[in-house]
């Protein structure tokens, strides 16, 4: 009893984890998107005019914001369709589903990082990118800390799901501020 106690609450703290994640990215990329497509659309020649000085290849910090939040968005939209599995995850103890999830949003993540050009921008989104690899890499130690079904292991990585829950949290609002800012 108390094993699945344990392995279910580091399980429920890694879904909060990523559904905080979802909640931080949806809500500020919706809103950012649709400021940004209505203020491209309004200066459209403006925007063409400042990329025009910039030399070539260069990322304004709107293209580079846009690229990353409709990205993320596609992410969190990935992570939500799961969350029944996550759910399911929670209830059992099987992590394989979960720990493949999170390593595919990982991959993905990385994935956009190498689309990302602008300095600034780049900047956050690798902050967010480090704290996601930390949580992905705890993660990865609570689930070989329940196949083992090793009690001290599974405590001891369980609780360090808040730390990197609340990196993942603080970094995305670090890339809201460049991005809104």
């Amino acid at each position: 009893m108390p094993r699945s106690l344990t392995v279910s609450s580091g399980l429920a703290a890694a879904a909060i984890a990523l559904l905080a994640l979802s909640g931080c990215a949806s809500p500020s990329a919706p809103s950012n998107t649709e400021d940004t497509s209505s203020s491209a659309e309004a200066e459209a020649p403006e925007s063409t005019e400042t990329e025009s000085e910039a030399p070539a290849g260069d990322q304004s910090v709107a293209d580079a914001c846009a690229l990353v939040q409709s990205e993320l968005t596609e992410v969190s939209t990935q992570i939500n369709d799961a969350s029944t599995e996550l759910t399911e995850a929670v209830q059992s103890g099987d992590t394989s589903g979960a720990r493949e999830l999170f390593g595919q949003v990982g991959t993905r993540i990385d994935e956009i990082s190498t689309q990302v050009t602008n300095p600034e921008v780049a900047e956050a989104f690798g902050a967010y990118s480090t704290a996601w690899s930390d949580f992905e890499t705890l993660f990865g130690q609570v689930s070989d800390a329940v196949d083992a079904q090793d009690q001290e292991a599974i405590q001891e990585a369980a609780s360090g799901l808040t730390d990197t829950s609340s990196a993942l949290v603080d970094s995305t609002q670090g890339l809201s501020d460049v991005c809104t800012g």
